[in-house]
């Protein structure tokens, strides 16, 4: 008991002393201090401070009626002739004069069969055919000298009719013998293949030794000179075009000039266009089998106006928006239109939206503008 009471005599004094301490400090104080605390500050009016207008380029939008659309179409370059060559009768292909790859001039022996069968048959018609002439050239000779005499008895008349119808017999075998030679002549003419005309040999099908059936090809033969492209066109777009236009084809990265040939009628149901055929100028660094595409525009019916890529810009829900200026007093506001794109190039984009025809499109900065944001046109 006695404890509480002594500690709470000596808190007493203790808040007395700290109380004595205050007022004898803040006597010493200069009267200012007092008053301020802190450093002296001036006290001013607040003022109202503007931002300044951002400048930014624009550009006024067009409004366009239709755009172009650049549309592509290929086919495969083809020689004016490619042939299958084959023998017209079976038999073993004795030897091939003509590699694959190689050069041909019209006429050229290219491929061979083994005749050794016809003429064995050949030498032996010819020594029928020497043996009748022989014996039509005595029979004659009989004749001759039957018929010269003076008088002539009933048996030696009846011996020059049978003599005369021998001879007959006998000059009609000999025609018949040199009919047969004549048809083995020819069969052994044909045994040679021979181009049709000046042309490269694509392909073998067949190996010096095998057998084979009539018309079953030996080699493939391509045409040299110039080319032929088979290119199925849009029909809307084939009614621009006439026998005798001249039109740039690309083949790899080149291009080389082509002259339309002709323009078939009807139209592919497999494509649904029709075909074209193209004449190119004879060129050896063409090769068949390579693709080959035309380039053509066509106009397409809609509104919109044409804006830089550069000025498109992602938008909600998966919309496309642009930045334009519109007119605030003296300067203008910045607000963003939802657009639609109709078609797009390698630099603009033909688009329609919420904007009006004339919009001012803010083409630079877009990035660093928010709408509503004050701005001013770049002169």
């Amino acid at each position: 008991m006695f404890g509480i009471k002594q500690l709470a005599m000596t808190t007493g004094v203790v808040i007395i002393i700290g109380m004595i301490t205050l007022v004898l400090s803040r006597s010493l104080l200069p009267t200012d201090a007092l008053a301020a605390p802190g450093p002296v500050v001036e006290r001013t009016a607040l003022k109202s401070i503007t931002k300044p207008a951002t400048p930014v380029s624009v550009t006024r939008l067009r409004a366009a009626d239709h755009y172009n659309v650049q549309r592509r179409f290929s086919g495969r370059i083809e020689p004016n002739q490619t042939v299958d060559i084959a023998f017209d009768e079976p038999g073993k292909l004795k030897t091939i004069f003509a590699g694959e790859g190689e050069t041909v001039t019209a006429g050229a022996a290219l491929a061979g069969l083994d005749t050794e069968l016809l003429e064995i048959e050949r030498d032996r018609l010819v020594r029928l055919l020497s043996s009748a002439r022989d014996e039509q050239n005595i029979m004659r000779s009989t004749l001759d000298r039957e018929e010269s005499r003076k008088n002539k008895s009933r048996e030696t008349q009846n011996a020059i009719d049978t003599l005369r119808i021998s001879f007959a017999q006998i000059s009609g075998r000999a025609t018949d013998l040199e009919g047969q030679i004549t048809m083995l002549d020819a069969r052994i003419r044909r045994a040679t293949l021979r181009a049709p005309f000046a042309g490269t040999i694509s392909q073998h099908f067949a190996d010096p030794g095998s057998s084979f059936e009539a018309g079953q090809p030996i080699l493939r033969l391509i045409e040299n000179g110039p080319r032929n492209v088979r290119i199925g066109v849009d029909p809307v777009l084939c009614r621009n075009l006439s026998i005798g236009d001249e039109l740039d084809l690309m083949i790899g990265a080149d291009l080389y000039p082509a002259r339309i040939a002709a323009i078939r009628p009807d139209i592919d149901p497999a494509t649904q266009t029709r075909t074209v055929l193209f004449e190119l100028d004879d060129n050896p660094i063409i090769v068949a089998g390579t693709v080959a595409t035309i380039h053509m525009m066509q106009e397409i019916s809609a509104n919109g106006v044409v804006v830089p890529i550069s000025a498109l810009r992602d938008g909600s829900r998966g919309l496309w928006e642009i930045i334009v200026a519109k007119p605030d007093g003296d300067n203008h506001r910045i607000a963003v239109e939802a657009v639609e794109i109709l078609n797009v190039s390698d630099t603009a984009a033909f688009v329609r939206g919420t904007f009006a025809s004339a919009a001012l499109l803010v083409t630079e900065g877009q990035h660093r503008l928010v709408p509503g944001q004050l701005v001013s046109l770049v002169q």
